[in-house]
């Protein structure tokens, strides 16, 4: 089993180093990571560089869209080929057993929900759970082929993520499980 982190980019500067360094320390090699820039970004492509990690793939958009990152979540999501997909921002920096913690919990289930530090909060503790305003992209992975199924069918809402979860735990027979660590932190 593998995960694919999803990260969208917008303007973030150091956001990105850390993010990189995030995936980097983690314990399990079994991840990827495609980081979709709304435009060039020089320094996002120093800190990829720097890394020089085949594991990191970095895009851009040809003209930028100019709106969060659900467009680019949507526009991206064909080009994930793994079991399982986080489909985060590059302001997530994520704790070094997250990839073993989803993996081993990942064995019998299809999405799994996890709490985290965010910064909307004044850096308070998100208990995630699949309700608009209640959950963060960064705080769920979900198998891929559901995630393509249902789709982002509201890129333009600002709640995005909250609506796509409620979509998917309608997906028939999907099995969800809810552990209580706190994995990531939303800056």
């Amino acid at each position: 089993m593998k995960i694919t982190f999803l990260a969208t980019a917008y303007k973030e500067t150091i956001d990105a180093y850390q993010f990189i360094s995030s995936l980097m320390l983690q314990k399990n090699s079994n991840w990827e990571c495609i980081i979709h820039c709304d435009e060039k970004n020089e320094y996002i492509e120093e800190c990829v560089n720097f890394f020089k990690s085949d594991k990191i793939k970095l895009i851009y958009n040809e003209s930028p869209t100019s709106y969060w990152g659900h467009f680019n979540r949507k526009n991206t999501l064909n080009l994930v080929n793994t079991e399982f997909i986080i489909q985060t921002s590059i302001q997530d920096y994520y704790t070094p057993n997250t990839v073993d913690v989803l993996l081993s919990n990942l064995t019998d289930c299809d999405m799994v929900m996890y709490n985290c530090i965010h910064n909307h909060l004044n850096y308070d503790v998100l208990d995630s759970i699949p309700r608009q305003c209640k959950i963060d992209w960064g705080s769920f992975v979900i198998r891929t082929d559901i995630a393509k199924k249902v789709g982002i069918n509201h890129p333009e809402h600002s709640f995005c993520d909250g609506i796509f979860v409620e979509e998917c735990v309608k997906h028939p027979n999907i099995k969800t499980k809810k552990i209580n660590k706190i994995l990531t932190v939303h800056n």
